[in-house]
């Protein structure tokens, strides 16, 4: 073999193996087209559509109200599918189903949705099976305290969107954000991803803190639907609110429904009534004649004539008639005994343009302010448009139509020393951690002085204490309110068997903290349980004596004025005759009859409060007693 053969042969081989490798390589990329980016000339660019939570809804105490419950659709691509009988075998196992079912499912059919709401979570056979399996995440809204905050938060559609309720309300806070992930499947059946695009994440909604208790709500519910039975009636209504901010701690109405099986309730259990119904407010609006009264400088121990009946134009043909008959009252009197003929006599003395500047400071011609769906509008004529007879219906709640909520801030202004206020529902709503929006006290305007408020306390003060409202009284608390009793508006006029009753109470006098209007629909008239005094001032104190059992934070305030006061009167006393002011001596007038007894004290320019009715038991400042004139004797009274 020669020199030149082996050295020809030496350059064929490193030819040979230069080829052998630059096939290798070739091989190589092939593969790299074929298996890592087959989906180029197969599959193509897929999506994956990631769901960003719906915020949530919380009470005031953080008790979640809603939850997010996640679900999955599961479907197949049958011509990806390689091994049918493996595949079933896998995704039974996951869900549950017998695969015999799914078999028939699959027949003759090249996609087919499995299930459509499973909460099964079977991601993790995606792997497994990536270009046939395709599970779609989504959510449900779940409402945990079912009927109980229904009519409030309301309730979402199939395609979790807010259509009822605060749900509606906020949905912009609410909704979370989806993002749709690009996506490829290589050869080696996983999901290649485009790295730009990976990293976007979807954006969860904001979480909403109302001011509504739970407890609350669930002691308020409880004792309206006790007593919807009690008297036959076909609803209920109340709300409790702070005065002193506006804040809402419960809102309830019964009938009501269940936001998780809402299509199975008619739209009336699903309406929030408190925000909703705009109602004739009765008795309980004759607080805007008596504060206008004030205003315009009349005394509380004003008296009027108000012997019955009172023939309203003279001619017989509108007579005017007190439940319970009497002859002569005070204007304090008036508003504790519920008056018709004093307080209808007293609005004509005031005239019709006051009593309706009065009602519209008070609140009760305007919008509330409260962000929530549904709202009813004030109804409430100009006094051009009154006619003869507005003036005895008016004054005593009638031809004004306003919701149960305009009631509520109305008095809440009487009992925070005279400021109408803005109520709110919604305490703070929550993004990333941060606050974004934060409810607060909010004063519209002042409408009382801070001494007509507190001359209105005392009043309201007496009305459960020896009037009408008796019955809402709570021992050991200086409760004041007002009940009222509206025949409903039908067919063009009213019903003489169809009542609203309500009561509108809050406590302590001196200092409330909590208030609370109580409204029952249509009860029956056995027993005269359509009065509100005899239905609802009932609840009221129900209500609140339970409420008062489990918050601790709802603190007594002492009203007694008995405490170590001798002594400061004797030195107050001093002072006072020392600068020539004129000191009176208080009589005994125990065992007189509570009129008696004030007629005694007035003519010695002596003002009286009276707690009960009756005879006179105790008085404060004891007999004998020097105080300056005009200074109040406290007169305890029982029958």
């Amino acid at each position: 073999m020669t020199k030149s053969y082996l050295n020809f042969k030496g350059r064929i081989n490193v030819l040979t193996g230069a080829i052998l490798i630059v096939w290798a390589l070739f091989i190589l990329k092939l593969s790299e087209i074929q298996i890592i980016n087959a989906t180029d000339n197969t599959q193509g660019l897929r999506e994956e559509k990631i769901e960003g939570s719906r915020g949530n809804i919380f009470d005031a105490n953080n008790v979640s109200i809603t939850q997010n419950i996640t679900f999955y659709e599961i479907a197949v691509r049958l011509k990806e599918l390689n091994n049918k009988e493996t595949f079933l075998s896998d995704i039974s196992e996951c869900t549950g189903v017998d695969p015999a079912i799914y078999s028939e499912k699959m027949n003759n059919k090249s996609y087919v949705v499995l299930e459509k709401k499973t909460r099964k979570d079977c991601e993790y056979l995606q792997g497994k099976y990536p270009k046939s399996l395709d599970i779609k995440k989504d959510y449900k809204r779940y409402y945990p305290e079912h009927e109980l905050f229904g009519q409030v938060v309301g309730f979402t559609d199939t395609d979790d969107r807010g259509i009822a309720g605060l749900e509606y309300q906020y949905e912009e806070y609410l909704k979370g954000k989806s993002v749709n992930v690009p996506f490829k499947i290589n050869g080696l059946q996983e999901r290649i991803y485009d790295a730009t695009l990976k990293n976007q994440d979807p954006e969860n909604g904001s979480d909403i803190y109302l001011t509504l208790n739970k407890e609350y709500q669930a002691i308020l519910r409880e004792e309206l639907l006790k007593q919807v039975e009690k008297t036959s009636a076909i609803g209920a209504m109340g709300i409790i609110i702070n005065p002193q901010d506006g804040k809402i701690l419960s809102m309830v109405s019964v009938p009501d429904f269940n936001p998780n099986a809402q299509k199975d309730f008619e739209g009336d259990y699903k309406r929030n009534r408190i925000v909703s119904d705009i109602i004739e407010p009765g008795s309980t609006f004759k607080i805007v004649t008596i504060a206008s009264a004030l205003e315009e400088g009349v005394d509380r121990f004003h008296e009027y004539n108000v012997e019955g009946p009172y023939d309203f134009y003279g001619d017989g043909s509108k007579m005017i008639e007190d439940h319970e008959p009497h002859t002569v009252l005070t204007l304090e009197e008036i508003l504790a005994f519920s008056s018709n003929i004093g307080t209808i006599k007293l609005a004509q003395e005031l005239g019709k343009e006051n009593i309706y500047k009065k009602a519209k400071e008070l609140g009760f011609s305007s919008d509330t302010g409260l962000n929530i769906q549904g709202k009813g509008r004030a109804k409430f004529r100009n006094t051009k448009d009154w006619t003869a007879s507005s003036m005895h219906s008016v004054p005593i709640g009638y031809e004004i139509a306003v919701t149960p909520v305009h009631i509520a801030m109305a008095y809440a202004s009487i009992a925070n020393g005279g400021f109408l206020l803005k109520p709110y529902l919604i305490d703070k709503v929550i993004k990333d951690d941060k606050k974004i929006i934060e409810g607060k006290r909010k004063v519209k305007k002042r409408v009382l002085s801070q001494n007509d408020s507190e001359t209105l306390r005392n009043m309201l003060f007496n009305t459960v204490s020896i009037g009408s409202g008796r019955s809402a009284y709570l021992e050991g608390w200086d409760v004041a309110g007002k009940t009222g009793t509206a025949q409903k508006s039908m067919d063009g006029g009213y019903s003489e068997s169809k009542h609203l009753s309500s009561f509108v109470g809050f406590f302590p006098k001196d200092n409330p903290q909590l208030l609370a209007l109580i409204i029952i629909d249509e009860p029956t008239m056995i027993n005269n349980q359509f009065w509100g005094s005899v239905s609802a001032a009932p609840v009221f104190k129900s209500v609140m004596k339970r409420i008062i059992n489990i918050d601790s934070d709802i603190k007594i305030v002492s009203n007694d004025k008995r405490k170590n006061v001798t002594e400061k009167l004797k030195k107050s006393n001093q002072v006072l005759i020392q600068k020539n002011i004129e000191l009176v001596i208080i009589p005994d007038v125990k065992d007189k009859s509570v009129r008696d007894a004030r007629e005694v004290l007035h003519k010695i320019g002596i003002k009286t409060k009276v707690k009960g009715y009756g005879r006179v038991i105790s008085q404060f400042p004891e007999p004998g007693t020097k105080v300056p004139k005009n200074s109040i004797c406290d007169l305890e009274a029982h029958i």
